[in-house]
């Protein structure tokens, strides 16, 4: 063998050693996916450290850092750093602001990724969850639960009641039932509070989904509360303050709160609330008893859906890479390892219907609700949410005080929000 036959034969041994020693990311840098929650504090530094290793592993070519930041003041610094370029890849969000900062251009439309998928990606996000703003996907669900009726089983069978009411009559002949104010004992926990106005979920929205209307109409991107089954809803809603009066004191002023606290002491018969707040009351009252079933039936069922989303940012440095983060929270593997760390209501169907899922008796109904017709989120197609529903909440109090009728209200609510839907038209 030559002299330089020897050289070059012992250049590559060499070179083959140093393959096999050295890591591959030497050769290749691994994508960095930045992720902006703001979860990670409540749902613990062990979970979100499991969380990435796991990640990691299923995505070996991307490193994961996660970003936490309180959920107070979320949204307002979300803005700042998105004017001053500096949004992390992959965003943590709610329903609420999804119009709003798609609106401006802080979210990357997502059909695109979508289309590549397996059907079945998408066919088991709830439908709730496809629910598109200005015609595309811009968010895909991490969280999910809806609105259901938390109610005390002591009070009913103190009562005599063998359990909770499944129409709206059949609500009221419990409601007056159950109420007795010298001992202090309510039907229902109504919060009419205005700061913040997020009664409208859990009070109004589900009465006017279960009368037959809407909130919005999708297709004219226009307020349609205020049609003859948003009218039957309010006033429904209203006679049981102002003529059955089963409400606990203080509605108007009322807020979460005030209904969780009153729920928790144990003197509410029936409060509508979503899963987020079993945790609540456990730790409220221990000692506490209560079931869960889906809201009582109008003309048809109805809810308000709601949890955390993800989107992936226009200011993404790697928006492939974000992809793989999305898909895999938004997925199978992901979305169990959520809820299975945090015991949050999956934001999928073949999640939620896992054993380990199923065998909590709480949240059975949860998911039977999420099911039924009109579960919905009303929030995912309305700009400058919390502006409007502190609109119609106003209105409906001018109701409760009796100072306009249910269509008088709902008629100025809707022309209000009309104002500033018509800046959205498709």
């Amino acid at each position: 063998m030559s002299h330089l036959m020897r050289r070059l034969s012992v250049s590559a041994l060499l070179m083959a050693v140093v393959v096999a020693i050295v890591p591959t990311a030497v050769w290749a840098a691994k994508a960095e996916v930045r992720w902006n929650e703001f979860r990670g504090t409540e749902v613990g530094e062990k979970h979100m450290n499991e969380l990435k290793a796991a990640f990691e592993k299923d995505n070996p070519d991307i490193t994961l850092t996660i970003v936490d930041s309180p959920f107070t003041g979320f949204h307002d610094k979300a803005l700042t750093l998105f004017q001053a370029q500096k949004l992390a890849d992959v965003m943590m969000i709610q329903v609420d602001w999804v119009a709003e900062f798609a609106e401006l251009g802080m979210l990357e439309p997502l059909d695109a990724w979508i289309a590549t998928e397996p059907k079945d990606f998408m066919d088991n996000i709830f439908p709730t969850f496809h629910k598109k703003w200005q015609g595309k996907q811009y968010y895909l669900p991490l969280a999910a639960g809806c609105v259901g009726m938390f109610w005390n089983t002591e009070i009913f069978k103190n009562a005599g009641i063998a359990g909770p009411p499944k129409t709206w009559e059949e609500y009221v002949a419990v409601a007056k039932k159950v109420t007795d104010p010298a001992k202090k004992i309510y039907a229902a926990t109504m919060a009419l509070q205005i700061e913040p106005p997020t009664n409208l979920t859990y009070d109004i929205f589900p009465l006017i989904y279960q009368a037959g209307g809407d909130v919005i109409d999708e297709k004219t991107n226009k307020a349609v509360f205020n049609s003859p089954a948003g009218v039957k809803a309010i006033e429904y809603y209203v006679d049981l303050i102002n003529i059955h009066k089963v409400a606990v004191p203080g509605v108007l002023s009322n807020g979460e709160r005030e209904k969780r606290g009153s729920f928790g002491a144990g003197n509410i018969a029936m409060m509508f609330e979503g899963p987020w707040g079993i945790a609540i009351q456990q730790q409220m009252n221990p000692n506490l008893k209560f079931d869960i079933a889906t809201l009582p039936k109008g003309m048809t069922t109805g809810t308000v859906v709601r949890g955390q989303i993800n989107a992936i940012t226009t200011q993404a440095q790697n928006k492939e890479a974000a992809w793989k983060l999305m898909r895999w929270l938004s997925g199978p593997v992901g979305n169990e390892f959520w809820a299975r760390g945090t015991g949050d209501f999956p934001g999928r169907k073949d999640v939620a219907a896992k054993p380990f899922f199923q065998e909590n008796k709480l949240v059975r109904a949860i998911v039977e609700q999420m099911l039924l017709p009109n579960a919905k989120s009303p929030n995912l197609a309305m700009p400058n949410a919390v502006q409007l529903n502190k609109v119609l909440t106003t209105e409906i109090q001018n109701v409760v005080q009796g100072k306009k009728s249910a269509k008088q209200a709902l008629d100025d609510a809707a022309a209000e929000w009309n104002k500033v839907l018509a800046k959205y038209q498709q």
